[in-house]
């Protein structure tokens, strides 16, 4: 079985200069477009712009569309227009996850060279998450198929022999798992920074895994704060968070709402309007914060 890597801080306390940085650094835009862009996605993606913006990097866009059942191309078009109309440019959209069927596969196989991929006979309920970011706590592999046989060219689902958790690679109906798809992707097209929610935080061990056991290396991880409504629920897409569309559609400027994201996220003092581009120096002097958001009145975050 592969070394497992040791995973690194997830919040790293300041910016590094750009005289540090000897080698291109490549971020991501990888939204899942399951559902409309909330201020929670905004907020993380501004964080993921300044942090590439300030470094001279290449950002990429790539739908996370793996789960195919949930992601809609017109859910695709509304991030690109939201990200657009935001101001959050991007260099260059690569393949969607949907179009990769064959990279995952030939990474699959390489795993299972190793040893390290098993069929597992769990029911279609056990794995229907398996393509979902896991946003929520998880729930460790029982260990039920690890060691019955079951032929990996049979119709059954597919695990990692991770140490952890041996999450799905691959479901029985042939849909790819989360971890995997990201970890191929990212090697693939070369990034080397990643700034994402603090919902993904525990994704970052085992994709660290996969990454060594793939031979390729594993980019730099941060970890966004997450927003959260006065009742106490994080913003979410299930949740009917406002979308940022509905800003728009009721009047609202980008800057106006650049301006109060600026302040919650300490980049700014008060809520004045601005543009991300206004928030580069604030960005390069200020820690990235980890404690969750509860942004002030004034601010509508449900539908």
């Amino acid at each position: 079985m592969a070394r497992v890597p040791k995973c690194s801080e997830s919040i790293s306390t300041k910016v590094a200069p750009k005289r540090l940085y000897f080698h291109a650094m490549v971020g991501r835009f990888a939204p899942s477009p399951s559902g409309y862009m909330h201020l929670g996605h905004a907020s993380t993606y501004l964080l993921a712009w300044l942090q590439t913006r300030t470094q001279n990097g290449t950002l990429l866009l790539r739908m996370e569309d793996v789960d195919t059942q949930r992601c809609k191309p017109e859910f695709a078009n509304a991030w690109r227009h939201d990200l657009t109309w935001l101001g959050l440019h991007w260099d260059r959209e690569v393949p969607a996850q949907s179009e990769r069927g064959a990279a995952y596969a030939n990474a699959m196989a390489a795993l299972a060279k190793q040893d390290l991929v098993f069929a597992c006979a769990c029911s279609r309920k056990d794995m229907e998450e398996a393509v979902r970011a896991p946003h929520e706590a998880w729930g460790a592999y029982p260990g039920t198929c690890v060691h019955e046989g079951l032929p990996l060219d049979g119709a059954y689902a597919k695990r990692l022999k991770y140490p952890e958790d041996a999450f799905v690679l691959q479901r029985a109906d042939g849909a790819w798992g989360y971890q995997l798809a990201v970890v191929v992707d990212d090697g693939a097209q070369g990034v080397t920074h990643v700034l994402r929610g603090m919902d993904l935080a525990e994704s970052e061990a085992p994709q660290r895994f996969l990454h060594a056991a793939l031979g390729q290396p594993a980019p730099q991880v941060q970890h966004a704060p997450l927003w959260y409504g006065p009742d106490g629920h994080r913003l979410s897409k299930r949740h009917e968070a406002v979308g940022v569309q509905d800003y728009r559609q009721k009047g609202w400027s980008a800057k106006k709402l650049w301006g109060h994201v600026g302040q919650v996220l300490g980049l700014q003092e008060d809520a004045h309007e601005a543009l991300p581009e206004d928030f580069l120096e604030a960005f390069e002097r200020h820690p990235l914060r980890s404690a969750p958001i509860r942004p002030a009145e004034g601010l509508p975050l449900w539908a």
